[in-house]
């Protein structure tokens, strides 16, 4: 018995396995893997990883399955895995719109962990929400199968992994949008555009670090670098006149309805 199979080694299955591998959290003796992508079989077959025969094989012989495939290719391989004892095994979905309820109708027995990383897994940052309804011993091993990526967050609610999204699972994407287009601005400027985008990127990380870091709240550091009628305040206030706030709460809700939608 493996102790983790992965199904699916792309960009967030690989990443994972990664993280896992860097932070030795299993040894390459312990994992299995399966994948149809015949370069992924030869590129984890020379790194030692054990490929599978198929789904069947990986789901048989591991205690922690991780199911890093497309939510539209789940129904055609819980097809072939019906007929499989759970007990005792730990599932981990990566999927939104796929509820613990319905895991664990497939799943029978087995304890169900979702989860929604974020693509800076792929640089061992991710932020990682999950949800159980079975806070167990398996549970907190599958638990540091994320923590092997970055930091995860358990939630409350199993509705928190919906409308956490736009927090974690969505965020990198509005960051790398309000990024490109204060990097475009400064070009437009004539600022060399390698230089524009040091200048964005590092200001960010750094400004987030102090949110993280700082005993002050979010409106004291937004106070802290305006000065009466100084630059910084004229544009904060464009920004203001121009609905930017509601274009915030706007994303934030089509993001979560969307999410939503997906389970329907």
């Amino acid at each position: 018995m493996y102790k983790l199979g992965i199904l699916g080694v792309g960009k967030m299955g690989g990443s994972i396995l990664k993280g896992i591998l860097d932070k030795s959290i299993y040894n390459k003796e312990d994992i299995i893997i399966y994948t149809t992508n015949i370069n992924h079989q030869e590129y984890y077959k020379k790194m030692g990883i054990k490929i599978s025969k198929d789904e069947l094989d990986l789901f048989n012989n591991s205690k922690i399955i991780l199911l890093a495939i497309k939510p539209q290719m789940y129904e055609e391989v819980f097809n072939k895995i019906k007929d499989l004892d759970f007990n005792n095994k730990c599932i981990i979905s990566l999927a939104p719109g796929k509820s613990i309820d319905y895991l664990k109708s497939i799943f029978i027995g087995s304890t169900i962990i979702r989860a929604m990383p974020n693509t800076p897994a792929l640089i061992g940052e991710a932020s990682t929400t999950l949800y159980t309804t079975d806070k167990n011993e398996i549970f907190y091993e599958g638990k540091k199968v994320f923590d092997s990526i970055g930091k995860s967050f358990i939630l409350d609610k199993e509705s928190q992994i919906d409308e956490a999204i736009p927090l974690n699972g969505s965020m990198p994407a509005y960051l790398y949008y309000f990024a490109k287009c204060f990097i475009d601005a400064g070009i437009e400027y004539g600022i060399d555009p390698k230089l524009a985008k040091e200048l964005c990127c590092n200001s960010i990380v750094a400004s987030a670090d102090m949110i993280l870091k700082s005993d002050e709240d979010i409106d004291t550091l937004i106070n802290n670098v305006c000065s009466k009628k100084g630059t910084t305040i004229e544009g904060l206030d464009a920004l203001k006149n121009n609905n930017f706030k509601e274009s915030i709460d706007s994303c934030y809700k089509a993001c979560v309805r969307r999410s939503k939608e997906l389970s329907k």
